[in-house]
């Protein structure tokens, strides 16, 4: 049959819930990747990151593909469980972005809402020193997640006269010789939709001056519970949010090791049926404290809403 991302990530969830087996090896699914994503062919270190976009992006196409050849034979009382299946990742890891910017010679605020399926998130600007002075006390005092989510929604701007305001030009006949009036502005993103699931990557690689990227190995303080309220688009004209505002921590991917294309990836997992953590290393999983989990050197970082 046609090799497929969806099955063998079914099947393998089968296995890994069933209680059944202590060992499970994803061989099948490792070969699937290897030839329907042939970028990560190969026992290279590859970037976690990376990979998941890809996968998430080949598992959507797949369902996508899905849903278009098999509509006609749905029979139409499993029909709306099929729509709910078909647009599974959609649900838990879509979101939306507010981008807004706004001209500084009339105030007038330009909106445009746009998709994401997870934030990267960038180092405060004493991390992205070149300097050999990098060892400096502001370069090893602990970063936190909330800084690095209000630098991704704080106000940014833009350089120079280069914004030509719809509202400034509103006047000026589309067919004057008048040129276009520039002005300054300023550029903002909120968040406008919140997923099910919220995805922080940590942009913890940097490209440095050699070409090859290096790095940032600081540890970001992050909390079980986050409060995603300040960085949402609140007004009452644009903002729509499913749920609430308040999500709890439920899985982190951590990076060991000092460079790009080497060390290795486990993942910290929260076990809701039993109400406590796991560490997933590539042999084994053990149970470990909540406090092992925020000492962590977090690279991608998973929130889940909480239920109104």
């Amino acid at each position: 049959h046609q090799m497929s991302l969806c099955h063998e990530l079914h099947t393998l969830f089968r296995v890994m819930w069933s209680g059944r087996w202590s060992l499970v090896s994803p061989f099948a699914m490792l070969h699937s990747v290897w030839n329907l994503i042939p970028a990560f062919r190969g026992y290279d270190q590859q970037d976690a990151q990376e990979f998941l976009c890809e996968l998430l992006d080949k598992v959507q196409q797949e369902l996508d593909t899905d849903g278009s050849k098999r509509r006609i034979v749905i029979p139409i009382t499993k029909r709306k469980l099929s729509k709910q299946v078909l647009k599974v990742l959609n649900t838990i890891f879509h979101g939306q972005l507010l981008s807004q910017v706004t001209c500084l010679s009339c105030k007038h605020k330009s909106n445009t809402v746009e998709p994401f399926w997870d934030l990267s998130l960038e180092f405060p600007v004493r991390y992205h020193s070149t300097n050999k002075g990098s060892g400096s006390t502001a370069y090893q005092r602990s970063c936190t997640l909330v800084e690095m989510l209000s630098k991704f929604t704080e106000m940014e701007a833009l350089e120079g006269n280069i914004y030509a305001c719809n509202h400034c030009n509103k006047r000026r006949r589309k067919s004057s010789h008048k040129p276009l009036v520039l002005s300054e502005a300023c550029k903002q993103l909120l968040i406008y939709r919140l997923p099910q699931v919220l995805r922080l990557h940590l942009k913890r690689f940097r490209w440095s001056g050699r070409n090859h990227r290096e790095k940032i190995g600081v540890h970001v303080a992050f909390d079980q519970v986050l409060n995603i309220k300040p960085y949402c688009c609140t007004d009452s004209g644009h903002s729509v949010h499913r749920g609430g505002y308040t999500y709890d921590l439920s899985a982190v991917v951590m990076h060991h090791g000092k460079g790009f294309g080497s060390g290795h990836y486990t993942a910290y997992c929260y076990n809701t049926e039993g109400g406590f953590w796991v560490h997933c290393n590539d042999s084994e999983m053990k149970v470990c404290s909540v406090e092992e989990v925020c000492n962590t050197q977090a690279y991608i970082l998973f929130y889940t809403q909480r239920s109104a």
